[in-house]
Protein backbone atom coordinates (compact mmCIF):
# COMPACT_ATOMS: atom_id res chain seq x y z
CA UNK A 1 0.00 0.00 0.00
CA UNK A 2 1.29 3.48 -0.89
CA UNK A 3 1.99 6.29 1.57
CA UNK A 4 -1.01 8.16 0.23
CA UNK A 5 -3.26 5.23 1.03
CA UNK A 6 -1.71 4.97 4.50
CA UNK A 7 -2.59 8.61 5.17
CA UNK A 8 -6.18 8.05 4.11
CA UNK A 9 -6.65 5.40 6.78
CA UNK A 10 -8.99 2.44 6.56
CA UNK A 11 -12.49 3.60 5.74
CA UNK A 12 -15.34 1.20 6.27
CA UNK A 13 -15.34 -1.14 3.27
CA UNK A 14 -17.87 -3.95 3.80
CA UNK A 15 -17.31 -7.31 2.14
CA UNK A 16 -20.85 -8.04 0.98
CA UNK A 17 -22.00 -11.49 -0.05
CA UNK A 18 -22.38 -10.10 -3.57
CA UNK A 19 -18.71 -9.08 -3.56
CA UNK A 20 -17.74 -12.47 -2.15
CA UNK A 21 -19.63 -14.35 -4.85
CA UNK A 22 -18.13 -12.14 -7.55
CA UNK A 23 -14.66 -13.48 -6.62
CA UNK A 24 -15.53 -17.08 -5.83
CA UNK A 25 -18.04 -19.39 -7.50
CA UNK A 26 -20.43 -21.55 -5.52
CA UNK A 27 -18.27 -24.57 -6.33
CA UNK A 28 -15.07 -22.92 -5.06
CA UNK A 29 -13.69 -24.51 -1.89
CA UNK A 30 -12.31 -21.15 -0.76
CA UNK A 31 -15.84 -19.71 -0.61
CA UNK A 32 -17.05 -22.54 1.58
CA UNK A 33 -13.86 -22.27 3.63
CA UNK A 34 -14.59 -18.61 4.39
CA UNK A 35 -18.24 -19.23 5.18
CA UNK A 36 -17.42 -22.35 7.16
CA UNK A 37 -14.84 -20.52 9.29
CA UNK A 38 -17.31 -17.74 9.97
CA UNK A 39 -20.06 -20.22 10.86
CA UNK A 40 -17.72 -22.13 13.20
CA UNK A 41 -16.63 -18.91 14.92
CA UNK A 42 -20.26 -17.90 15.43
CA UNK A 43 -21.14 -21.31 16.94
CA UNK A 44 -18.14 -21.20 19.32
CA UNK A 45 -18.86 -17.66 20.50
CA UNK A 46 -22.54 -18.45 21.03
CA UNK A 47 -21.59 -21.49 23.10
CA UNK A 48 -19.15 -19.40 25.12
CA UNK A 49 -21.80 -16.73 25.68
CA UNK A 50 -24.26 -19.21 27.12
CA UNK A 51 -21.51 -20.72 29.28
CA UNK A 52 -20.53 -17.32 30.71
CA UNK A 53 -24.12 -16.17 31.23
CA UNK A 54 -24.68 -15.65 35.00
CA UNK A 55 -27.34 -18.04 36.25
CA UNK A 56 -28.51 -15.58 38.87
CA UNK A 57 -29.07 -12.99 36.15
CA UNK A 58 -31.42 -15.33 34.36
CA UNK A 59 -33.15 -15.80 37.71
CA UNK A 60 -33.52 -12.00 37.86
CA UNK A 61 -31.26 -11.70 40.90
CA UNK A 62 -28.19 -10.24 39.21
CA UNK A 63 -26.35 -7.12 40.33
CA UNK A 64 -25.20 -4.29 38.14
CA UNK A 65 -21.54 -5.35 38.38
CA UNK A 66 -22.27 -8.84 37.10
CA UNK A 67 -24.33 -7.42 34.25
CA UNK A 68 -21.47 -5.07 33.34
CA UNK A 69 -19.03 -7.98 33.43
CA UNK A 70 -21.27 -10.07 31.22
CA UNK A 71 -21.55 -7.39 28.53
CA UNK A 72 -17.88 -6.51 28.85
CA UNK A 73 -16.66 -10.03 28.15
CA UNK A 74 -19.50 -11.32 25.95
CA UNK A 75 -17.70 -13.29 23.17
CA UNK A 76 -20.58 -13.03 20.68
CA UNK A 77 -20.74 -9.24 21.08
CA UNK A 78 -16.99 -8.93 20.65
CA UNK A 79 -16.97 -11.11 17.55
CA UNK A 80 -20.00 -9.34 16.08
CA UNK A 81 -18.50 -5.85 16.51
CA UNK A 82 -15.13 -6.86 15.04
CA UNK A 83 -16.81 -8.59 12.09
CA UNK A 84 -18.91 -5.48 11.54
CA UNK A 85 -15.90 -3.14 11.39
CA UNK A 86 -13.73 -5.44 9.32
CA UNK A 87 -16.19 -7.17 6.98
CA UNK A 88 -19.62 -5.54 7.14
CA UNK A 89 -22.95 -5.27 8.89
CA UNK A 90 -24.41 -8.66 7.92
CA UNK A 91 -21.36 -10.54 9.23
CA UNK A 92 -21.69 -8.96 12.68
CA UNK A 93 -25.47 -8.79 12.78
CA UNK A 94 -26.00 -12.56 12.85
CA UNK A 95 -23.89 -13.50 15.92
CA UNK A 96 -25.17 -10.53 17.93
CA UNK A 97 -28.80 -11.23 17.05
CA UNK A 98 -28.53 -14.96 17.73
CA UNK A 99 -26.74 -14.34 21.02
CA UNK A 100 -29.40 -11.95 22.30
CA UNK A 101 -32.22 -14.16 21.04
CA UNK A 102 -30.77 -17.22 22.81
CA UNK A 103 -30.32 -15.31 26.07
CA UNK A 104 -33.90 -14.08 25.97
CA UNK A 105 -35.36 -17.45 25.03
CA UNK A 106 -33.25 -19.27 27.64
CA UNK A 107 -34.48 -16.87 30.33
CA UNK A 108 -38.07 -17.92 29.70
CA UNK A 109 -39.10 -15.03 27.45
CA UNK A 110 -41.75 -15.85 24.84
CA UNK A 111 -40.27 -16.35 21.38
CA UNK A 112 -42.05 -13.26 20.04
CA UNK A 113 -40.57 -11.05 22.73
CA UNK A 114 -37.24 -12.81 22.30
CA UNK A 115 -37.28 -11.91 18.62
CA UNK A 116 -37.97 -8.23 19.38
CA UNK A 117 -35.33 -8.35 22.10
CA UNK A 118 -32.77 -9.66 19.57
CA UNK A 119 -33.60 -6.89 17.11
CA UNK A 120 -33.32 -4.25 19.82
CA UNK A 121 -29.96 -5.70 20.76
CA UNK A 122 -28.70 -4.96 17.26
CA UNK A 123 -29.92 -1.36 17.35
CA UNK A 124 -26.53 -0.13 18.52
CA UNK A 125 -24.83 -1.90 15.62
CA UNK A 126 -27.23 -0.19 13.19
CA UNK A 127 -26.34 3.21 14.68
CA UNK A 128 -22.63 2.50 14.17
CA UNK A 129 -23.19 1.30 10.60
CA UNK A 130 -25.22 4.41 9.71
CA UNK A 131 -22.68 6.74 11.31
CA UNK A 132 -19.62 5.25 9.62
CA UNK A 133 -21.50 5.08 6.32
CA UNK A 134 -22.59 8.71 6.62
CA UNK A 135 -19.34 10.33 7.77
CA UNK A 136 -16.80 8.03 6.11
CA UNK A 137 -14.30 8.32 8.98
CA UNK A 138 -11.58 5.72 9.38
CA UNK A 139 -11.88 3.12 12.14
CA UNK A 140 -8.16 2.34 12.40
CA UNK A 141 -7.88 4.59 15.53
CA UNK A 142 -4.62 6.09 14.32
CA UNK A 143 -5.71 9.70 14.56
CA UNK A 144 -7.44 11.83 17.16
CA UNK A 145 -10.40 12.26 14.81
CA UNK A 146 -10.75 8.50 14.39
CA UNK A 147 -10.51 7.84 18.15
CA UNK A 148 -12.95 10.63 19.08
CA UNK A 149 -15.48 9.45 16.53
CA UNK A 150 -15.15 5.82 17.66
CA UNK A 151 -15.66 6.74 21.32
CA UNK A 152 -18.68 8.96 20.55
CA UNK A 153 -20.40 6.46 18.28
CA UNK A 154 -19.64 3.59 20.68
CA UNK A 155 -21.32 5.50 23.50
CA UNK A 156 -24.38 6.30 21.41
CA UNK A 157 -24.53 2.74 20.10
CA UNK A 158 -24.31 1.35 23.64
CA UNK A 159 -27.17 3.57 24.75
CA UNK A 160 -29.16 2.54 21.68
CA UNK A 161 -28.63 -1.18 22.20
CA UNK A 162 -29.64 -0.83 25.86
CA UNK A 163 -33.20 -0.41 24.61
CA UNK A 164 -33.36 -4.18 25.05
CA UNK A 165 -33.22 -3.66 28.83
CA UNK A 166 -36.74 -2.21 28.80
CA UNK A 167 -38.05 -5.08 26.70
CA UNK A 168 -36.40 -7.50 29.14
CA UNK A 169 -37.97 -5.74 32.08
CA UNK A 170 -41.43 -5.49 30.58
CA UNK A 171 -41.36 -9.15 29.58
CA UNK A 172 -40.24 -10.31 33.06
CA UNK A 173 -42.37 -7.71 34.91
CA UNK A 174 -39.44 -6.23 36.81
CA UNK A 175 -39.66 -3.23 39.04
CA UNK A 176 -38.48 0.18 37.96
CA UNK A 177 -35.46 -0.13 40.23
CA UNK A 178 -34.40 -3.48 38.72
CA UNK A 179 -34.99 -2.10 35.24
CA UNK A 180 -32.74 0.85 35.99
CA UNK A 181 -30.02 -1.52 37.26
CA UNK A 182 -30.17 -3.68 34.14
CA UNK A 183 -30.26 -0.66 31.84
CA UNK A 184 -27.24 1.04 33.41
CA UNK A 185 -25.29 -2.20 33.55
CA UNK A 186 -26.19 -2.90 29.95
CA UNK A 187 -25.02 0.33 28.31
CA UNK A 188 -22.01 0.83 30.61
CA UNK A 189 -20.84 -2.76 29.98
CA UNK A 190 -21.26 -2.38 26.21
CA UNK A 191 -19.45 0.94 26.24
CA UNK A 192 -16.56 -0.41 28.31
CA UNK A 193 -16.31 -3.39 25.98
CA UNK A 194 -15.94 -1.02 23.02
CA UNK A 195 -13.22 0.99 24.78
CA UNK A 196 -11.24 -1.79 26.45
CA UNK A 197 -11.57 -4.69 23.99
CA UNK A 198 -12.93 -3.62 20.58
CA UNK A 199 -10.77 -0.49 20.36
CA UNK A 200 -7.40 -2.25 20.94
CA UNK A 201 -8.32 -5.01 18.52
CA UNK A 202 -9.17 -2.41 15.86
CA UNK A 203 -5.93 -0.54 16.46
CA UNK A 204 -3.86 -3.73 16.17
CA UNK A 205 -5.72 -5.71 13.50
CA UNK A 206 -7.25 -3.15 11.11
CA UNK A 207 -4.10 -2.53 8.98
CA UNK A 208 -3.47 -6.25 8.47
CA UNK A 209 -7.14 -7.00 7.76
CA UNK A 210 -7.26 -4.08 5.33
CA UNK A 211 -4.25 -5.39 3.40
CA UNK A 212 -5.74 -8.89 3.22
CA UNK A 213 -9.08 -7.53 1.99
CA UNK A 214 -7.39 -5.50 -0.75
CA UNK A 215 -5.35 -8.55 -1.70
CA UNK A 216 -8.33 -10.90 -1.92
CA UNK A 217 -10.99 -8.55 -3.26
CA UNK A 218 -11.11 -5.75 -5.81
CA UNK A 219 -13.08 -2.97 -4.20
CA UNK A 220 -14.74 -0.71 -6.71
CA UNK A 221 -15.25 2.97 -6.07
CA UNK A 222 -17.61 3.71 -3.22
CA UNK A 223 -21.14 3.36 -4.51
CA UNK A 224 -23.53 6.24 -4.08
CA UNK A 225 -25.90 5.83 -1.14
CA UNK A 226 -29.44 5.48 -2.45
CA UNK A 227 -32.20 7.67 -1.12
CA UNK A 228 -34.18 4.56 -0.12
CA UNK A 229 -31.24 3.38 2.00
CA UNK A 230 -31.08 6.77 3.75
CA UNK A 231 -34.83 6.87 4.40
CA UNK A 232 -34.80 3.27 5.65
CA UNK A 233 -31.88 3.87 8.03
CA UNK A 234 -33.32 7.09 9.44
CA UNK A 235 -36.80 5.55 9.78
CA UNK A 236 -35.41 2.53 11.63
CA UNK A 237 -33.44 4.64 14.07
CA UNK A 238 -36.39 7.01 14.54
CA UNK A 239 -38.73 4.11 15.29
CA UNK A 240 -36.30 2.68 17.85
CA UNK A 241 -35.91 6.11 19.44
CA UNK A 242 -39.67 6.42 19.80
CA UNK A 243 -39.76 3.07 21.62
CA UNK A 244 -36.77 4.18 23.69
CA UNK A 245 -38.46 7.43 24.78
CA UNK A 246 -41.81 5.76 25.49
CA UNK A 247 -40.02 3.09 27.53
CA UNK A 248 -38.21 5.79 29.50
CA UNK A 249 -41.47 7.60 30.13
CA UNK A 250 -43.10 4.39 31.35
CA UNK A 251 -40.08 3.59 33.50
CA UNK A 252 -40.24 7.05 35.08
CA UNK A 253 -43.93 6.70 35.87
CA UNK A 254 -43.35 3.24 37.37
CA UNK A 255 -40.47 4.57 39.50
CA UNK A 256 -42.59 7.43 40.83
CA UNK A 257 -45.40 5.02 41.68
CA UNK A 258 -42.95 2.76 43.54
CA UNK A 259 -41.63 5.70 45.54
CA UNK A 260 -45.12 6.94 46.38
CA UNK A 261 -46.25 3.46 47.45
CA UNK A 262 -43.12 2.54 49.45
CA UNK A 263 -42.65 5.96 51.03
CA UNK A 264 -45.90 7.43 52.29
CA UNK A 265 -44.22 10.75 53.16
CA UNK A 266 -42.25 11.02 49.91
CA UNK A 267 -40.69 14.44 49.34
CA UNK A 268 -40.06 16.33 46.13
CA UNK A 269 -36.44 15.19 46.25
CA UNK A 270 -37.57 11.55 46.35
CA UNK A 271 -39.77 12.09 43.31
CA UNK A 272 -36.96 13.86 41.44
CA UNK A 273 -34.58 11.00 42.24
CA UNK A 274 -37.20 8.55 41.05
CA UNK A 275 -37.32 10.38 37.72
CA UNK A 276 -33.55 10.15 37.35
CA UNK A 277 -33.71 7.39 34.76
CA UNK A 278 -36.35 9.21 32.73
CA UNK A 279 -34.28 12.41 32.78
CA UNK A 280 -31.17 10.54 31.64
CA UNK A 281 -33.11 8.79 28.91
CA UNK A 282 -34.61 12.09 27.75
CA UNK A 283 -31.22 13.80 27.42
CA UNK A 284 -29.71 10.77 25.74
CA UNK A 285 -32.67 10.59 23.36
CA UNK A 286 -32.27 14.26 22.50
CA UNK A 287 -28.59 13.66 21.80
CA UNK A 288 -29.30 10.64 19.63
CA UNK A 289 -31.99 12.56 17.73
CA UNK A 290 -29.59 15.42 17.06
CA UNK A 291 -26.84 13.10 15.93
CA UNK A 292 -29.26 11.06 13.83
CA UNK A 293 -30.59 14.22 12.21
CA UNK A 294 -27.09 15.46 11.50
CA UNK A 295 -26.10 12.06 10.16
CA UNK A 296 -29.15 12.02 7.90
CA UNK A 297 -28.25 15.51 6.72
CA UNK A 298 -24.72 14.37 5.97
CA UNK A 299 -26.00 11.31 4.14
CA UNK A 300 -28.46 13.31 2.02
CA UNK A 301 -25.99 16.10 1.31
CA UNK A 302 -23.34 13.53 0.39
CA UNK A 303 -25.86 11.69 -1.76
CA UNK A 304 -26.82 14.94 -3.51
CA UNK A 305 -23.19 15.93 -3.91
CA UNK A 306 -22.24 12.60 -5.45
CA UNK A 307 -25.32 12.65 -7.64
CA UNK A 308 -24.52 16.19 -8.81
CA UNK A 309 -20.91 15.24 -9.40
CA UNK A 310 -21.98 12.20 -11.37
CA UNK A 311 -24.37 14.33 -13.43
CA UNK A 312 -21.60 16.85 -14.08
CA UNK A 313 -19.18 14.08 -15.06
CA UNK A 314 -21.72 12.46 -17.36
CA UNK A 315 -22.61 15.84 -18.86
CA UNK A 316 -18.95 16.61 -19.44
CA UNK A 317 -18.43 13.18 -21.01
CA UNK A 318 -21.47 13.70 -23.23
CA UNK A 319 -20.25 17.14 -24.25
CA UNK A 320 -16.84 15.76 -25.10
CA UNK A 321 -18.42 12.89 -27.03
CA UNK A 322 -20.68 15.34 -28.83
CA UNK A 323 -17.74 17.52 -29.76
CA UNK A 324 -15.82 14.50 -31.06
CA UNK A 325 -18.86 13.32 -32.98
CA UNK A 326 -19.34 16.80 -34.42
CA UNK A 327 -15.72 16.92 -35.55
CA UNK A 328 -16.01 13.41 -36.99
CA UNK A 329 -19.27 14.35 -38.73
CA UNK A 330 -17.73 17.45 -40.24
CA UNK A 331 -14.76 15.43 -41.47
CA UNK A 332 -17.07 12.82 -43.00
CA UNK A 333 -19.23 15.49 -44.63
CA UNK A 334 -16.11 17.11 -46.04
CA UNK A 335 -14.95 13.72 -47.31
CA UNK A 336 -18.35 12.97 -48.87
CA UNK A 337 -18.42 16.39 -50.53
CA UNK A 338 -14.99 15.72 -51.94
CA UNK A 339 -16.09 12.29 -53.16
CA UNK A 340 -19.17 13.71 -54.87
CA UNK A 341 -17.07 16.50 -56.36
CA UNK A 342 -14.50 14.07 -57.73
CA UNK A 343 -17.17 11.70 -59.08
CA UNK A 344 -18.78 14.62 -60.84
CA UNK A 345 -15.41 15.74 -62.23
CA UNK A 346 -14.56 12.20 -63.37
CA UNK A 347 -17.90 11.93 -65.14
CA UNK A 348 -17.32 15.30 -66.74
CA UNK A 349 -13.91 14.04 -67.88
CA UNK A 350 -15.52 10.91 -69.37
CA UNK A 351 -18.09 13.09 -71.12
CA UNK A 352 -15.34 15.28 -72.52
CA UNK A 353 -13.43 12.24 -73.76
CA UNK A 354 -16.57 10.97 -75.48
CA UNK A 355 -17.03 14.37 -77.08
CA UNK A 356 -13.45 14.27 -78.42
CA UNK A 357 -14.03 10.76 -79.69
CA UNK A 358 -17.22 11.96 -81.35
CA UNK A 359 -15.39 14.76 -83.13
CA UNK A 360 -12.67 12.44 -84.42
CA UNK A 361 -15.08 9.69 -85.46
CA UNK A 362 -15.90 9.50 -89.13
CA UNK A 363 -19.06 7.41 -88.74
CA UNK A 364 -22.21 9.52 -89.31
CA UNK A 365 -24.28 7.43 -86.86
CA UNK A 366 -21.73 7.79 -84.11
CA UNK A 367 -22.47 11.42 -83.02
CA UNK A 368 -26.03 10.62 -81.90
CA UNK A 369 -24.84 7.55 -79.99
CA UNK A 370 -22.07 9.54 -78.29
CA UNK A 371 -24.50 12.32 -77.46
CA UNK A 372 -26.93 9.86 -75.86
CA UNK A 373 -24.22 8.29 -73.73
CA UNK A 374 -22.90 11.71 -72.73
CA UNK A 375 -26.40 12.78 -71.71
CA UNK A 376 -26.74 9.75 -69.45
CA UNK A 377 -23.38 10.44 -67.86
CA UNK A 378 -24.25 14.10 -67.31
CA UNK A 379 -27.54 13.11 -65.65
CA UNK A 380 -25.65 10.98 -63.13
CA UNK A 381 -23.03 13.67 -62.64
CA UNK A 382 -25.81 16.20 -62.01
CA UNK A 383 -26.93 14.32 -58.86
CA UNK A 384 -23.40 14.38 -57.45
CA UNK A 385 -23.07 18.06 -58.28
CA UNK A 386 -26.34 18.91 -56.55
CA UNK A 387 -25.28 16.97 -53.45
CA UNK A 388 -21.86 18.65 -53.49
CA UNK A 389 -23.44 22.10 -53.57
CA UNK A 390 -26.23 21.23 -51.13
CA UNK A 391 -26.01 21.93 -47.37
CA UNK A 392 -27.23 18.43 -46.57
CA UNK A 393 -25.57 15.38 -48.04
CA UNK A 394 -28.53 13.11 -47.23
CA UNK A 395 -31.19 14.63 -49.48
CA UNK A 396 -31.63 16.41 -52.80
CA UNK A 397 -34.29 18.93 -53.76
CA UNK A 398 -36.39 17.12 -56.36
CA UNK A 399 -37.63 20.34 -57.95
CA UNK A 400 -34.12 21.76 -58.48
CA UNK A 401 -32.67 18.45 -59.59
CA UNK A 402 -35.42 17.58 -62.10
CA UNK A 403 -35.33 21.06 -63.60
CA UNK A 404 -31.55 20.86 -64.03
CA UNK A 405 -31.67 17.37 -65.59
CA UNK A 406 -34.49 18.43 -67.89
CA UNK A 407 -32.69 21.60 -68.96
CA UNK A 408 -29.44 19.71 -69.54
CA UNK A 409 -31.16 17.14 -71.78
CA UNK A 410 -33.12 19.87 -73.52
CA UNK A 411 -29.92 21.74 -74.39
CA UNK A 412 -28.35 18.55 -75.75
CA UNK A 413 -31.29 17.25 -77.82
CA UNK A 414 -33.79 20.06 -78.17
CA UNK A 415 -31.99 21.94 -80.90
CA UNK A 416 -33.32 19.96 -83.87
CA UNK A 417 -35.69 20.92 -86.67
CA UNK A 418 -38.65 21.06 -84.31
CA UNK A 419 -38.98 23.94 -81.87
CA UNK A 420 -39.64 22.04 -78.62
CA UNK A 421 -40.64 23.86 -75.42
CA UNK A 422 -39.91 22.24 -72.04
CA UNK A 423 -42.22 23.12 -69.17
CA UNK A 424 -41.92 21.98 -65.55
CA UNK A 425 -44.42 21.92 -62.70
CA UNK A 426 -42.64 20.07 -59.91
CA UNK A 427 -43.87 19.87 -56.32
CA UNK A 428 -40.73 19.94 -54.24
CA UNK A 429 -39.68 17.22 -51.82
CA UNK A 430 -36.43 15.63 -50.66
CA UNK A 431 -34.83 12.74 -52.48
CA UNK A 432 -32.06 10.47 -51.32
CA UNK A 433 -29.18 9.49 -53.59
CA UNK A 434 -30.72 6.06 -54.24
CA UNK A 435 -33.83 7.77 -55.69
CA UNK A 436 -32.31 10.77 -57.43
CA UNK A 437 -29.93 9.01 -59.86
CA UNK A 438 -32.45 6.47 -61.29
CA UNK A 439 -35.10 9.23 -61.49
CA UNK A 440 -32.69 11.50 -63.35
CA UNK A 441 -31.76 8.72 -65.78
CA UNK A 442 -35.45 7.86 -66.22
CA UNK A 443 -36.21 11.46 -67.17
CA UNK A 444 -33.18 11.60 -69.42
CA UNK A 445 -34.17 8.46 -71.38
CA UNK A 446 -37.76 9.54 -71.92
CA UNK A 447 -36.75 13.04 -73.00
CA UNK A 448 -34.19 11.63 -75.44
CA UNK A 449 -36.87 9.37 -76.94
CA UNK A 450 -39.26 12.28 -77.16
CA UNK A 451 -36.77 14.60 -78.85
CA UNK A 452 -35.81 11.86 -81.31
CA UNK A 453 -39.22 10.44 -82.21
CA UNK A 454 -42.19 12.34 -80.77
CA UNK A 455 -42.15 15.42 -83.01
CA UNK A 456 -41.28 14.05 -86.42
CA UNK A 457 -42.99 16.19 -89.06
CA UNK A 458 -43.94 18.91 -86.59
CA UNK A 459 -42.64 22.46 -86.43
CA UNK A 460 -43.47 22.96 -82.75
CA UNK A 461 -43.75 20.73 -79.76
CA UNK A 462 -44.10 20.81 -76.01
CA UNK A 463 -42.98 18.52 -73.16
CA UNK A 464 -44.26 18.70 -69.60
CA UNK A 465 -42.49 17.47 -66.45
CA UNK A 466 -44.99 17.35 -63.60
CA UNK A 467 -45.15 15.82 -60.14
CA UNK A 468 -47.42 15.63 -57.12
CA UNK A 469 -46.45 14.47 -53.61
CA UNK A 470 -49.01 13.05 -51.20
CA UNK A 471 -48.27 11.09 -48.01
CA UNK A 472 -44.76 10.22 -49.16
CA UNK A 473 -45.93 8.98 -52.56
CA UNK A 474 -44.66 10.76 -55.68
CA UNK A 475 -46.70 10.73 -58.88
CA UNK A 476 -44.28 11.80 -61.60
CA UNK A 477 -45.53 12.44 -65.13
CA UNK A 478 -43.69 13.15 -68.39
CA UNK A 479 -46.00 13.93 -71.30
CA UNK A 480 -45.73 15.48 -74.71
CA UNK A 481 -48.04 16.63 -77.50
CA UNK A 482 -46.18 14.75 -80.18
CA UNK A 483 -47.37 12.26 -82.73
CA UNK A 484 -47.91 9.56 -80.14
CA UNK A 485 -47.24 5.86 -80.30
CA UNK A 486 -49.14 3.54 -82.57
CA UNK A 487 -49.41 0.99 -79.80
CA UNK A 488 -48.32 1.99 -76.29
CA UNK A 489 -48.60 -1.59 -75.03
CA UNK A 490 -46.20 -2.84 -77.70
CA UNK A 491 -43.90 0.04 -76.91
CA UNK A 492 -43.63 -0.73 -73.20
CA UNK A 493 -43.03 -4.41 -74.03
CA UNK A 494 -40.32 -3.73 -76.58
CA UNK A 495 -36.74 -4.74 -75.99
CA UNK A 496 -35.12 -1.57 -77.27
CA UNK A 497 -32.28 -0.20 -75.17
CA UNK A 498 -34.14 2.97 -74.21
CA UNK A 499 -37.28 1.16 -73.04
CA UNK A 500 -35.18 -1.47 -71.29
CA UNK A 501 -33.37 1.26 -69.38
CA UNK A 502 -36.62 3.04 -68.54
CA UNK A 503 -38.11 -0.15 -67.05
CA UNK A 504 -34.87 -0.88 -65.19
CA UNK A 505 -34.84 2.59 -63.61
CA UNK A 506 -38.50 2.17 -62.62
CA UNK A 507 -37.64 -1.11 -60.86
CA UNK A 508 -34.79 0.59 -59.01
CA UNK A 509 -37.30 3.14 -57.74
CA UNK A 510 -39.75 0.32 -56.86
CA UNK A 511 -42.23 2.30 -58.90
CA UNK A 512 -45.38 1.57 -60.87
CA UNK A 513 -44.87 2.50 -64.52
CA UNK A 514 -47.65 3.14 -66.97
CA UNK A 515 -47.71 4.51 -70.55
CA UNK A 516 -50.65 6.08 -72.31
CA UNK A 517 -50.49 7.26 -75.91
CA UNK A 518 -52.95 8.26 -78.60
CA UNK A 519 -51.79 8.59 -82.15
CA UNK A 520 -51.53 12.26 -83.00
CA UNK A 521 -52.23 13.39 -79.43
CA UNK A 522 -48.96 12.61 -77.64
CA UNK A 523 -47.58 10.20 -75.07
CA UNK A 524 -47.69 10.18 -71.27
CA UNK A 525 -45.38 8.27 -68.94
CA UNK A 526 -46.48 8.00 -65.31
CA UNK A 527 -44.18 6.89 -62.51
CA UNK A 528 -45.55 6.27 -59.02
CA UNK A 529 -43.15 5.52 -56.15
CA UNK A 530 -42.77 6.06 -52.42
CA UNK A 531 -40.07 7.98 -50.59
CA UNK A 532 -39.53 8.11 -46.80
Amino acid sequence: MSDQEEQKGYNWQPVTFELLLSHYSLADKRLWGILGSWFLAVILTLSATMFLLPEEWLLLEGSRNKIVQFFLFNPALILGMLLFFWFGFEWGFIPIFLSSFMIAFYSGMAWGWALIFGIAFVFGLAICATAYRAFGISHDLRSFKSIAFFVSISFIGSIGSSLGAFIWSFSHKLSAFDTLVIWKGWWSGSFLQALLIIGPFLWIGTPAIGRLKRKWFNFSEDKRVSLKWIVGAVASITGALILFILSGKLLGEMRVQEVMVSQKSATVVDVINALESFEIISWISIGIIMITGYGAFKLISGWNKRLSQEVENRTEELNESQEKLQVSLEEKELLLREIHHRVKNNMALVSALLELQQIKSGDKSTPNNFRTVRSRIKSMAMAHEVLYENESLSDISMKSYVEQVGELTHQSFGGGKTNVELRTDIEDTSLEMEHSIPLGLFINEILINAYKHAFQGKKKGRIWLESEVEDGVINFTIRDNGIGLPDALDEIKSDSLGITLIKKFARQLKAELSVESNEGKGTEYTLKFRVD
